[in-house]
């Protein structure tokens, strides 16, 4: 008995203690300082005064919520850069609260939160080499910050004076290609700097038509699904100034046109020393082969690139000319097909229902096909609405036109519609747009249809890439139960025909809305489905401690590749 008593009481002490225990403090919020871990810097000129580059600390927020309160202290400390560099704020883009001194910047900024309007969360600065430095003298900018209640992750920039300046030399491959050739990728560069490169990054971006042909160790492939691939080789060495280098005979590259080829495009590029990434071998099996480097038998012609130098930053921080750092080709694959097929839908309800379907394209390849080059529309769905409904909603990309295909200003109600496909349409994507419609009678034998084809006044033509033309076309019908309609027919998909859900409608009715997806879509404005990755600037080889950027397209996809 006592020794159940004792039991219990030991047992009533320790919940007594758990109980009382002090709840846990949440973590600190942790905002986190970006910029470029190293710049190289243009020599002290012997006449004249010292180039100046400009570049850019952030102080990121990153939650909870969308601000944290507080006065921020950033101190840029500028003790290790004395005979080495010059830095100083950028006068083009001010701060207020900044204070200058020989060893420092300091800024103070009152509290911290999402956006916060221009240059409210970042400290931009211009350096230079100091006069009397010597190339390959080194400095080191230290920043830090302070805000009560959180923490901030300092970064550290590494300057050089002089460095790599590698220029990238010309390929000139066939324009015209034709599924399943080759052609050789003979990459060449000289370095035109004051030091050596310990290392480069050949890199090959491509757009889904194209690819290299061959896999090398030291070589990683990022897929971008429909929007192509981008292959990052790094090879180790000592890259010398006045000297050119080439593929090892050992190693060669070729470019591999795919089925998937349409108009496409490379863009290749060389960065110096680039930071350090994932392993090349991550989560892909050894070949036992590595891509090399040897001295070039003569040297590189100096061209001018044809990349646009505000869009050729990849190597900004580790070249001292970025702009001749990267080339482009552009192909047009011959015979390229593409199989379009309209997507309909058979919505069903009463009369006085609002009804939902999803209606557009669906690409079936095998080509990917891109009008980015252009800015043209790769198709048009042309819709006609079936009588007895009445449209309530548009998706944004679609225009109301007359029963003639002439324009129209009422944009509801309307007999027709042409709906722009906009510039990509990647092969087993779906392109649909979401319709809402109210049925206001029943008509015998009420037929409507989509046809997806190229823009033409007044509706479509047959696509000149379309082997098949017998399912560009399709049957839009609506079922009014109690009431006679056809159901759809032909070889288009069509989903099947759901019962009416209770949400309400987005149409100014207060009817029940029924809604139906096309196969594959998922509802909303201007849906798909397939590879919806957007391409990833080359850029991102550049070494910066903090950065990223996302973006969306107009198109929502969903169940395709990530």
């Amino acid at each position: 008995m006592d020794k159940r008593i004792s039991l219990l009481a030991a047992t009533g002490l320790a919940a007594l203690s758990l109980g009382a225990a002090a709840p846990a403090l949440a973590a600190e919020p942790v905002f986190p300082l970006g910029g470029p871990s190293t710049l190289v810097l243009q020599p002290y000129p012997d006449s004249g005064a010292s180039k100046e580059r400009s570049f850019r600390y952030e102080l990121a927020y990153v939650g909870p919520g969308n601000s944290f309160p507080g006065e921020f202290t950033v101190t840029i400390d500028l003790t290790k850069t004395a005979g080495a560099a010059s830095v100083r704020l950028d006068p083009a883009k001010p701060r207020p609260n900044c204070t200058t001194s020989a060893t420092a910047i300091v800024c103070k900024q009152q509290g911290l939160s999402v956006g916060g309007g221009a240059n409210a969360n970042t400290f931009d600065l211009l350096v230079s080499a100091a006069k009397g430095s010597k190339s390959g003298a080194s400095g080191e900018i230290a920043v830090k910050g302070q805000v009560a209640g959180a923490s901030v992750t300092p970064v550290t920039t590494k300057l050089t004076v002089g460095g790599p300046d590698l220029h990238l030399g010309e390929l000139r491959l066939t324009s015209e290609v034709t599924a399943g050739e080759q052609q050789d990728l003979p990459l060449a560069f000289a370095n035109r700097g004051t030091l050596p490169a310990r290392s480069v990054a050949l890199e090959l971006d491509a757009s889904a038509g194209v690819e290299p042909a061959e896999t090398y160790d030291n070589c990683r492939r990022e897929d971008h699904g429909g929007r192509g691939a981008t292959t990052v080789c790094r090879v180790e060495g000592e890259f010398l100034p006045g000297e050119s280098y080439q593929l090892a005979p050992d190693s060669p590259l070729h470019l591999k046109t795919t089925e998937r080829a349409y108009q496409d495009r490379l863009r290749y590029g060389v960065v110096p020393d680039p930071a350090p990434g994932k392993d090349a071998n991550d989560g892909k099996p050894a070949t036992g082969k590595t891509l090399k480097l040897v001295k070039a038998s003569a040297a590189v012609p100096v061209t001018d690139s044809n990349v646009d130098p505000r869009s050729a930053r990849r190597a900004e921080d580790t070249d001292l000319n970025p702009a001749d750092n990267e080339r482009s080709l552009e192909f047009t694959a011959k015979g390229a097909r593409a199989d379009f097929e309209a997507v309909t839908a058979s919505p069903s309800g009463k009369v006085g229902d609002t009804v939902a379907a999803e209606l557009g394209f669906r690409n079936k390849g095998p080509a990917v096909i891109s009008h980015l080059r252009s800015g043209q529309s790769v198709a048009r769905t042309d819709i006609v609405v079936p009588a007895g409904v009445q449209v309530t909603s548009v998706p944004p990309n679609c225009r109301a036109v007359n029963a003639d295909g002439g324009d129209r200003t009422d944009q509801l109600g309307a007999p027709r519609y042409f709906c722009d496909g906009g510039l990509f349409a990647d092969a087993a994507g779906t392109y649909t747009g979401r319709f809402t419609m109210k049925i206001e009678k029943a008509v015998a034998d009420a037929k409507g249809s989509v046809t997806v084809g190229e823009p033409v006044a007044g509706g479509t033509k047959p696509l000149s890439f379309d082997p098949v033309a017998a399912n560009a076309k399709a049957v839009f019908a609506v079922e009014v139960k109690g009431g006679t309609s056809p159901s759809p027919s032909g070889s288009a998909s069509a989903s099947p025909s759901p019962s009416a859900s209770a949400s309400a409608s987005a149409s100014a009715s207060a009817s029940p809305s029924t809604s139906v997806s096309a196969a594959g879509g998922t509802g909303g404005n201007l849906a798909s489905t397939g590879s919806s990755v957007g391409p990833i600037a080359l850029g991102a080889l550049g070494a910066v401690a903090v950065g990223g950027a996302l973006y969306a397209g107009t198109r929502r996809r969903s169940g395709g590749h990530a």
